[in-house]
């Protein structure tokens, strides 16, 4: 290119970063209503001086951090956004796991925070999260984000606003009740204050965090400028794909069959600490290389009903009616088999059930016969 090309291409450059900083906030980030709607904040919030302050002080610091983010979370943002929203949330809490790791698979915080959305041991427990010596499903991105959502869910019905939602998520329950009982409202802009620090300053830029990465990543997502499309270009959907695998297998075996070295399978998925996938596990799931698909589906298959039988000692097949509320934890604890054994044998594509349905469940010929007495 020629001098004189390159000089015109970097002042035009110039004077579309210097007419976007100019604009007000309204104009920079069209969905601000929006954004500030989902999150039950009042529309006017994108006035406040003290918002206003924060956007003009660091919009270019987590512009880069939200370019960085994304291309480590391109694998995950659709797949957190579809999970969100088939649980009836909105798809902008995929913001709040940015703000919390930058989608830095390994992410641990000073507190012994880990994972995508940074949960504490006892809260991952909580929420039916497997954190012991052998698996960490924090670091599982699907695991995680469908902890996260009950965690979100469970939040929202004590508190009733999603910002109060997001406000304890950061700052913990308690800590958030007293605020409140404080102020004497749960007024957003009340509670934001910094004047009154009903709430700690880590929480109060927390939320100011998520509301600008959310105005960032709608305006992104629209692409108005030249700069924004090329954002978009680096978080394309990525490389990786989800696969269902079962308990019982390890991460070698899989890699083995695929033909790629461990290292990077165990690099997708460091939710698996030790090689072996527990069988208590029975279904779960895991990164592959995109280009290792056709391999996994023409030769990873589960164990059959036959292996099954032959290593549990089973001998028959009894029909269960799933009663509502039932698990499938507790249907296979009850004639002593595992959740494994039940998904295998009835071809079950994930764990939830529904009222109705009639269930074969292997048993030993002991289970049988005492089952016969009734």
């Amino acid at each position: 290119m020629k001098p004189i090309f390159v000089l015109l291409a970097i002042v035009l450059s110039f004077a579309e970063a210097l007419s976007i900083s100019q604009l007000s906030l309204t104009e920079k980030f069209p969905s601000y209503e929006y954004v500030l709607r989902e999150f039950d904040i009042d529309k006017h919030y994108i006035e406040n001086v003290e918002f206003v302050d924060f956007v003009l002080t660091n919009e270019e610091k987590y512009r880069r951090f939200y370019e960085n983010s994304a291309r480590r979370g391109k694998k995950y943002i659709p797949l957190f956004k579809d999970l969100l929203v088939s649980d009836g949330l909105s798809h902008l809490f995929v913001y709040m796991s940015m703000t919390e790791s930058g989608f830095q698979t390994y992410a641990k915080s000073s507190a012994h925070a880990a994972g995508l959305w940074q949960f504490m041991s006892a809260t991952a427990r909580r929420f039916n999260l497997k954190v012991d010596g052998k698996v960490d499903e924090r670091f599982d991105p699907v695991a995680s984000t469908e902890a996260a959502s009950k965690y979100i869910r469970a939040l929202y019905s004590m508190f009733g606003k999603w910002y109060l939602v997001m406000m304890a998520y950061n700052c913990g329950e308690g800590r958030l009740k007293k605020a409140i009982a404080r102020a004497g409202t749960d007024d957003f802009e009340t509670l934001m204050d910094s004047r009154l620090k009903y709430i700690p300053a880590e929480t109060r830029r927390y939320l100011q965090k998520i509301v600008l990465l959310s105005m960032m990543g709608e305006r992104i997502r629209t692409a108005p400028t030249k700069r924004e499309k090329k954002i978009r270009e680096k978080i394309l959907p990525s490389t990786e794909t989800l696969v269902n695998v079962y308990g019982g297998s390890s991460m070698s075996e899989i890699a083995s069959l695929l033909d790629i070295n461990p290292g990077e399978l165990r690099r997708l998925n460091p939710q698996m600490i030790k090689d072996e996938i527990p069988e208590d596990i029975s279904i779960t799931q895991i990164f592959i290389p995109t280009r290792t698909l056709k391999r996994f589906r023409a030769l990873y298959r589960p164990p059959t009903t036959q292996e099954i039988f032959a290593k549990r000692g089973y001998s028959k097949l009894i029909a269960h009616v799933v009663k509502r509320g039932e698990s499938l934890r507790e249907i296979a604890m009850k004639y002593r088999a595992t959740e494994l054994d039940l998904i295998i044998v009835n071809e079950l594509k994930s764990k939830k059930l529904t009222p109705g349905k009639v269930l074969m469940i292997p048993v030993s010929k002991k289970i049988y016969e005492s089952r016969l007495k009734y």
